[in-house]
């Protein structure tokens, strides 16, 4: 029935309008609503090339077949389905007209057939095409994705980021399409018969430069660098495509000013049909480019609040607030998200609000004069505070209503905040209880905090903190104005430093919203041991307090944390910062500071390669050389590392270097100001200290100078001062003084921008040097440095691109290959080994010049239920051989286990291959095959040859199944072989040819062989090849002795030359020779049937077959690879014409099942039967007869 076809996939798409009557088209098939057309062809090379060159330059080249839809024969249409080849558009009309016309014959309204059409697609598309940019809402996204997946083969589920119009300047400057996925950078370009590609990986790319075009005096170009050191000339970028009306994405028809179309996603699709559509509907995806730009925005609005990832941009506004008792109003930005309601003044005047909803009591709306919009809002510490919305009623609107569902989802949450509260200092220093501390608080309320209280001044600071929190609200509720930075940069008083560290790094709000995560992430893991547990314990006498108690806080923090983030784990230094921090803070609080501080803080300082650290000291340097540059020519002169001082200071947040005292007070403007006061504070150490950094000469004295400075950090920066004031101020607060004042200009901003700049080189550096250190450690067995640099490459992209890591996977399983990744690395180093490209092979894509051939003769090897087959056999194999190389039985491969298999697989000998495909294929161990083995090894060739030219493999492989059933030993059993596994085997064996041969090959595996006398009615005997027999029969067959000798270890390519450009016009030349060269030797191959058909009615049956299997291969490989040598066959003629008059109307047969639309003469085919027949007469006369002890002795 027509329902039971199934659409083809990948090949509708959604509906995007068009011109049916362009000229660049020409119509196949057509019905009243449905039209079928191609590209047009010409005979001329030069037409076709400026045809594709027109295309290409307007942005107008697409697939080459397409179907339309149109609600009447003069209306505008709309495309709804390409392809690339007839095969898949013929099965796309043929499913149209099966699944369409009736239920359009029932409408007479061209309006509802249009709805109805368009419909049913759309919910094929979205439910065939899930995940992919095909769905999306976009239709200049979907053109471009379509274009850049045909053009780049890449899997569906590749997502387009962006595209550009741009021109690439190698030989010649190439007008083109640059596009920028997941993965990959491309650029096409087609101009006069000449196609450029290039296809990049973004892993590959270890640097991208700004500079000016050949033509430009802006920097509107971009250089990019591989990490192997190769340089792609200049990408011009000419255009940046906005999505606008007025530009056109590459792939996509030009527009018609015509008729304007309906816009096909204002369907409602539930409500069409009475929901009886056989399709469930399914929404339209956004564009990637449009989630990555709001992941920015989200990312941005969370970096500006210190709120958790888990907070989401949804509405914003211009607003105005005002708080408490106080007049004064700041204007500025209003922003929503999930739990919070943030704000920021725009004014000279700051003032920065993040106030939780589960923290408001009550909102009130207020009708004010001079505000249409007015929120009176009472957070939980009774503090008023007022909103004032300016912006239009549709919008203000908007916000309240979101805010209204916002807090009705905040109930859970306030129910807790009770709780929470409690273990806040600043609510016990507002009760007018400053002593009493929390139930877990900081190691220094138990063992004193460091330095003198007095000399701190920490009960005058602790009154400024009091009267803050009376004005401007406390821990959670707390705004944050211009008074605020100053009491943090004076320092912060002891018993509220840890309160105030987590307000403004914003990890008091991950502690709000998880309560009880920290207690649970212990009670959940107690007991269990990890590699990073084992690391924690090793450091943990690295802590301020040498006391148990101190001891198992710090092992609880690390280890809570190492569970959380099982990727990250534990690495050195965090002890030291942690041990810091909970000096003022308690466990959870330390926890949750940890958490911000390695996550957004500091991302990458403490992983395995501390690729954070070491992009940080590369800006640094950067830095030094912009501010300092006489300093720093001066240490390149006399070859000091600045990271050999440096890169402490930073992973150590100069606890290590500094006193204690003064390390805290940089703490507390890191908290607050982020990353930059690390790199203001390195900068002021090396200005304070320029004239004797100048002064030396080595390292050593590097150091000294610093060691030195730190040491005398509590000294009076001016002790010859008559002013007593002047003498007071010691050398710290000369630092701060030089980093904030001389180095202001080093801001967020500049510091993330150069970061963006730089991580590139510093990632390929580390990669680079964690390459060299690892394949030092590989015994390479034969192969070269290159050959192993090969290997490690596609042994980790295999990794990046095909393993998805489970949370918590250590990291000898991130750096192992499973049975799934196996597949991926084996098929990127041997063409037989691409197993997924059998899945969606197309009969009209050619290979190569003679893949036609090779597809006709095994006919059915291009159905999908034989591919389906070849797929299952070929990931069989390769499991066999992941099996192989798995010496440690892990069910993972390490590089050294990969780089073992394959020393043995390419650089062994012809006996060790024999012996390895004998192993992988006695699946029971027992030193023999049986039946189902050696036709499982039959599968098996099949599977890796199946890309060869010509058909000498498939006599090969005959050859094999015979002789091993032949010369096989014989074990008498009790009770035969059910038949239902014979028939199992028959069809689980790839056809080798055509019937004839198919025929064959099953007589032989059912054990139909005249010459033994058996009747069919008796029972078979089950048989076993032992490895000396097995060796015999393959190094009596020429073909399979090159293959284990040569062939296979060559089908492994490490080394290829990358090429970019090939010229089209050499190609066609190339082409039309071969298209010449074909119907010459259909000529012949005529004259050859003619002269067969005469002789078989006056010869005899003289077929002559003495000789050994090695002469008849010999033959059959010269009658194959001389196609036109075809009229002087000595002795066999009569032969060989009967058995082409038996087979002649099987042939015409398997020709009408072919395609009509492959292209290729019937000559050609005459030809490949001749060649065909050629090996069946030598596999029906030679074989057993001809194999004799001798032939193999010669060998």
């Amino acid at each position: 029935m027509a329902h039971h076809l199934k659409p083809p996939q990948h090949v509708f798409i959604l509906p995007t309008p068009c011109d049916q009557h362009n000229p660049l088209f020409d119509t196949l098939q057509s019905t009243e609503n449905f039209v079928l057309q191609r590209t047009k062809a010409s005979k001329s090379q030069f037409l076709n090339s400026f045809l594709g060159t027109i295309q290409n330059v307007f942005d107008t080249k697409q697939a080459p077949f397409r179907i339309l839809f149109r609600r009447q024969v003069q209306a505008q249409a709309l495309m709804i389905a390409e392809a690339e080849t007839q095969k898949n558009i013929d099965h796309a009309w043929s499913w149209v007209q099966e699944n369409f016309v009736v239920g359009l014959q029932v409408l007479d309204d061209s309006q509802e057939k249009e709805e109805w059409v368009l419909t049913k697609i759309r919910s094929l598309v979205t439910r065939a095409d899930k995940g992919t940019d095909d769905i999306t809402s976009d239709e200049k996204v979907r053109s471009a994705s379509r274009a850049f997946r045909q053009t780049f083969n890449v899997l569906p589920s590749e997502r387009l980021v962006s595209y550009y119009s741009c021109s690439f300047h190698g030989k010649m400057m190439n007008q083109g399409w640059m596009y920028i996925s997941e993965n990959y950078l491309c650029f096409y370009s087609f101009m006069l018969g000449m196609e450029t590609k290039i296809f990049l990986e973004l892993k590959d790319i270890g640097d991208l430069q700004k500079e000016k075009s050949k033509r430009g005096v802006f920097a509107d170009a971009i250089r990019v660098v591989m990490k192997d050191g190769q340089e792609l000339t200049t990408l011009t970028m000419e255009r940046l495509l906005r999505n606008t009306a007025l530009e056109h994405a590459p792939g996509m028809p030009s527009g018609d000013d015509g008729e304007s179309v309906k816009d096909v996603f204002s369907v409602d699709v539930e409500n069409l049909d009475g929901g009886d559509s056989p399709f469930p509907s399914a929404p339209t995806t956004r564009p990637l480019r449009l989630g990555l730009e709001e992941q920015k925005r989200d990312s941005q609005f969370q970096q500006r609040f210190n709120l958790p990832t888990s907070e989401h941009l949804m509405e914003e506004s211009s607003a105005s607030v005002v708080w408490g008792d106080k007049s004064d109003m700041f204007h500025g930005r209003l922003y929503m998200s999930e739990s919070f309601l943030c704000f920021i003044c725009t004014d000279a005047e700051p003032c920065v609000l993040a106030l939780p909803l589960y923290t408001i009591r009550r909102v009130e709306r207020m009708n004010p004069r001079s505000a249409m919009y007015a929120l009176n809002i009472l957070t939980w510490h009774q503090m008023r505070v007022v909103l004032r919305l300016n912006g239009p009623r549709t919008q203000c609107e908007k916000f309240c209503g979101t805010l209204k569902t916002n807090l009705r989802l905040q109930v859970k949450a306030m129910r807790s905040l009770k709780t929470f509260l409690a273990t806040c200092f600043s609510e016990a220093l507002l009760a007018d209880r400053p002593d009493i501390a929390g139930k877990d608080s900081g190691l220094g309320w138990i063992f004193e905090f460091p330095g003198d209280p007095k000399k701190l001044k920490n009960k005058s600071k602790t009154k400024l903190w009091l009267q803050y929190f009376k004005d401007n609200g406390r821990n959670l509720t707390m705004i944050k104005v211009a008074t605020f930075p100053k009491l943090i940069r004076v320092g912060l008083p002891n018993k509220l430093r840890g309160e105030i560290w987590e307000a403004c790094s914003g990890s008091l709000y991950l502690r709000s919203m998880n309560p009880g995560e920290y207690a649970r992430l212990l009670k959940d893991n107690e007991g269990k041991m990890s590699l990073s547990l084992e690391e924690i314990e090793k450091d943990l006498n690295r802590q301020a307090y040498q006391d148990d108690q101190g001891i198992n806080c710090l092992r609880n923090v690390l280890s809570a944390y190492a569970w959380k983030n099982p990727d990250l784990g534990y690495c050195q230094a965090m002890n030291i910062v942690t041990s810091a921090i909970l000096i003022y803070q308690s466990e959870e609080q330390a926890f949750w500071t940890l958490n911000v501080l390695c996550d957004r803080l500091l991302p990458g300082y403490y992983s395995t390669s501390m690729y954070g650290a070491l992009l940080d000291q590369t800006i640094l340097e950067h830095l030094l050389e912009k501010y300092m540059p006489i300093l720093s020519k001066h240490l390149k002169k006399v070859d000091v590392q600045l990271s050999v001082a440096c890169l402490p200071w930073f992973l150590s947040l100069f606890i290590n270097s500094m006193p204690l005292v003064y390390a805290f007070r940089v703490l507390d403007c890191f908290f607050f100001e982020g990353p930059k006061v690390l790199f203001q504070i390195s900068l002021a150490i090396l200005k304070v200290n320029g004239d004797e950094l100048l002064a030396s000469k080595d390292d050593g004295a590097f150091m000294d100078v610093l060691k030195n400075y730190f040491s005398t950090l509590d000294d009076s920066a001016f002790p010859n001062s008559t002013n007593p004031k002047a003498r007071a101020l010691t050398k710290f607060h000369e630092l701060m003084l030089v980093a904030y004042k001389e180095f202001e200009s080093v801001t967020p901003e500049l510091i993330a921008e150069l970061r963006r700049n730089h991580q590139l080189k510093v990632v390929h550096n580390i990669s680079s040097f964690t390459k060299r250190s690892q394949l030092r450690n590989i015994n390479p067995g034969k192969f070269t440095k290159d050959e192993m640099s090969v290997i490690y490459d596609r042994f980790y992209s295999a990794l990046f691109y095909g393993r998805q890591q489970t949370r918590g996977a250590n990291k000898q399983e991130a750096r192992a290959l499973d049975a799934t990744t196996f597949v991926s690395f084996l098929g990127s180093i041997a063409h037989w080994a691409q197993v997924e490209d059998d899945q969606s092979e197309n009969d009209d894509v050619l290979t190569s010049s003679s893949s036609a051939r090779h597809r006709r003769r095994g006919s059915n090897s291009t159905t999908s239920t034989t591919r389906e087959r070849r797929r299952v056999v070929g990931k069989h194999f390769i499991s066999h051989l992941f099996e192989r190389f798995n010496q440690s039985g892990t069910g993972l491969l390490s590089l050294q286990e990969v780089t073992t298999g394959l020393d043995d697989v390419i650089n062994g000998d012809l006996m060790t291959r024999m012996q390895l495909f004998f192993d992988m294929h006695d699946l029971n161990k027992d030193g023999t095959l049986s039946r189902d083995e050696i036709l499982a090894m039959s599968e098996s060739l099949l599977f890796i040859f199946r890309f060869d030219d010509g058909d000498t493999y498939l006599g090969a492989i005959s050859n094999f199944i015979r002789n091993a059933f032949e010369f096989a030993e014989k074990v008498e059993t009790s009770k035969s072989p059910p038949s239902g596994a014979s028939k199992e085997n028959e069809d689980n064996l790839i056809e080798l040819n055509d019937n004839k041969e198919a025929e064959e090959t099953k007589a032989i595996a059912d054990g139909d062989k005249p010459s033994t006398g058996t009747s069919s009615g008796s029972e078979e005997p089950e048989i076993q090849m032992s490895l000396p027999s097995f060796r015999m029969v393959i190094l009596a067959d020429e073909t399979l002795e090159r293959f284990f000798d040569a062939g296979f270890a060559n089908s492994f390519k490490l080394l290829e030359p990358v090429d970019r450009q090939r010229g089209l016009f050499a190609k066609e030349v190339f082409d039309s020779l071969l298209s010449e060269g074909r119907k010459l030797a259909g000529t012949i191959a005529g004259g050859i049937h003619r002269a067969q058909s005469t002789s078989s009615t006056k010869g005899t049956a003289n077929s002559t077959t003495s000789g050994s299997i090695k002469s008849s291969t010999s033959l059959t490989d010269k009658t194959t690879s001389d196609g036109s040598d075809k009229t002087k066959v000595d002795g066999d003629s009569a032969t060989k014409s009967d058995a082409l008059g038996e087979n002649g109307a099987t042939e015409t047969e398997d020709e009408e099942e072919e395609d009509n639309y492959e292209g290729e003469d019937e000559d050609e085919d005459l030809l490949d039967e001749v060649d065909k027949f050629l090996t069946e007469f030598d596999l029906e006369n030679g074989g057993k007869k001809d194999l004799e002890l001798t032939s193999t002795t010669e060998l």
